[in-house]
């Protein structure tokens, strides 16, 4: 075989990921695992756009390919622990256990208890002792456990959509669910007038990276120092 029908065939060999991997500099993607969101409709999931578009932001600052890694919220966790994954971003390590480093905190986050218009207002949380709240599947609440103890009666789905369908649906008065996911329905109209909000906490997630992944816990420090001084984390935030 001459040089040039080599050169042929191995281009014919090269995959995408290989292609990437040497545009980069040789140096390994970064896998970003995020949640795959069950939705109402039957056989269909869908990504955060959010997601996507800061895990693209961060692995750009570090100069990696990055390569994207759906799993159900309780397999999350384990990916990293196990080698599979990298990267997760969006949570503390109050709402999932594990043997991972965390980055420093940066993304404003508000946890909030939606009420009903078929009932009062509530002004604090130590009045919903006793009484069903929506939540999804596998998610730690830690405030409200601490403040109503015993006495916190959860009503479970399987993602907070499903949640939101339920509360909907009329199946319970109360639901708890991130601020910017109901603003987002809020402008969708997918929310009935009338229904109102109380802020249980406000805090600043972070992002969870393996021990042993690919990238390390400075590195990805840095790039979220870069996305936050350049403006373009405040950017990424408007598409939550």
């Amino acid at each position: 075989m001459n040089s040039l029908a080599r050169l042929l065939a191995l281009s014919l060999l090269a995959t995408p990921a290989s292609a990437a991997h040497a545009a980069h500099g040789g140096r390994q993607e970064l896998r970003y695992v995020q949640k795959s969101e069950e939705r109402p409709a039957p056989d269909k999931r869908e990504l955060s756009r959010f997601q996507e578009a800061l895990g693209t932001a961060l692995a750009r600052q570090m100069g990696r390919p990055v390569r994207f890694i759906s799993l159900p919220r309780k397999r999350m966790l384990a990916a990293l622990e196990g080698g599979e994954g990298d990267i997760l971003c969006g949570y503390v390590p109050a709402w999932v256990k594990g043997d991972v480093y965390w980055s420093r905190p940066f993304i404003p986050t508000s946890e909030v208890l939606v009420s009903s218009s078929r009932v009062p207002a509530p002004r604090t949380l130590e009045e919903l002792k006793g009484k069903r709240i929506g939540t999804v599947l596998g998610f730690r609440y830690p405030e409200v456990e601490q403040r109503l103890g015993a006495d916190f009666l959860r009503d479970d789905a399987p993602s907070s959509d499903l949640t939101l369908l339920k509360w909907q649906a009329g199946r319970y008065d109360y639901f708890l669910a991130a601020r910017n996911m109901i603003d987002s329905q809020a402008a969708k109209g997918a929310l009935p007038a009338g229904y109102h909000l109380l802020v249980i906490n406000e805090y600043q997630s972070m992002c969870a990276v393996a021990k042993q992944g690919n990238a390390g816990i400075d590195e990805v420090n840095t790039a979220i120092d870069a996305i936050e001084k350049n403006g373009e984390l405040a950017r990424l935030l408007r598409l939550r």
